[in-house]
């Protein structure tokens, strides 16, 4: 749509208008979603677990097939998660063993601050973007 037409709208045409694209753009994502995951997804996942199998059953890592056609390997993922963080705390401050942990700012007790109108910490940054939301009523 040119700007032109887009100038000859009013806001509240503007607005349906917008509403009814957001709309149809989330009912073909959520159709595209579902056929990727019966066609392509499922049979994929299906395929690695097979694969899994097969080296786990011949004690393997990986396996290569000749030029041209690819190897399969396996990868080992770890999460590390806080189950008490209390605990975890005193375990840190007591031991002094810092690089147990992360710092990172607190976006909420930052935004605060600013709220209050108190300064910045020292070494902090803050931007903020300005957009539009729409919504439907």
């Amino acid at each position: 749509m040119t700007e032109a037409v887009l100038e000859e709208k009013k806001p509240v045409e503007l607005v349906a208008e917008y509403i009814t694209l957001r709309n149809q753009k989330k009912a073909a994502s959520a159709r595209y979603e579902e056929w990727e995951k019966e066609n392509i997804t499922d049979r994929m996942r299906d395929l690695e677990m097979k694969l899994l199998d097969i080296l786990n059953t011949l004690g393997a890592n990986s396996l290569a097939g000749p030029p041209g056609t690819g190897e399969v390997h396996k990868i080992v993922s770890t999460s590390v998660t806080v189950a008490d963080k209390s605990a975890f705390m005193r375990h840190v401050i007591g031991s002094e063993d810092w690089d147990l942990t992360d710092w990172r700012a607190s976006k909420t007790a930052i935004n605060d601050m600013v709220e209050k109108g108190e300064p910045l910490p020292p070494g902090i940054n803050r931007t903020q973007f300005v957009t539009v939301g729409v919504r439907s009523k």
